[in-house]
């Protein structure tokens, strides 16, 4: 098995405001750069729910928010190692170990990320693979 971290370090770990952030911010967050949000992942790691915005985590085509005009869906696939194995699936990872293992995510190393494609009458406009790199909508035209 894996080691459980200590709570406090966990979700200090964990709530890096790019690949987790705290339930229910993700729609503040899309808002500020002109998104209406659809729906997001919720972990509850330790006794806290966290929101994930890593596009890891989620299927590909899944929608993350739109506008009028476009649409933010996740796609590509994944390729992380974690303790010498390679996994291409959050979720294989999950089954393997269970929920906890999320726990661990800063030990997982990524060779190959989806990203969060932002597209425009089935046109690519953009992407991003965290929160850090968004932009607003109206610099995308979107």
């Amino acid at each position: 098995m894996f080691p459980l971290l200590p709570f406090l370090g966990v979700i200090k770990m964990l709530l890096d405001n790019v690949n987790f952030i705290p339930v229910n911010t993700i729609g503040i967050v899309m808002s500020a750069f002109g998104w209406t949000h659809s729906e997001s992942q919720n972990y509850s790691i330790s006794g806290e729910s966290l929101t994930v915005v890593k596009p890891d985590f989620y299927p590909n085509g899944h929608v993350l928010a739109v506008s009028k005009k476009a649409v933010i869906i996740c796609d590509g696939e994944s390729h992380f190692e974690y303790r010498g194995k390679e996994y291409t699936d959050i979720q294989e990872i999950i089954g393997e170990f269970g929920i906890q293992i999320i726990e661990t995510f800063p030990e997982w190393v990524f060779t190959i990320e989806k990203e969060w494609t932002i597209m425009k009458n089935g046109e690519f406009v953009h992407s991003f693979s965290s929160l850090n790199e968004l932009r607003h909508r109206k610099k995308l035209r979107c």
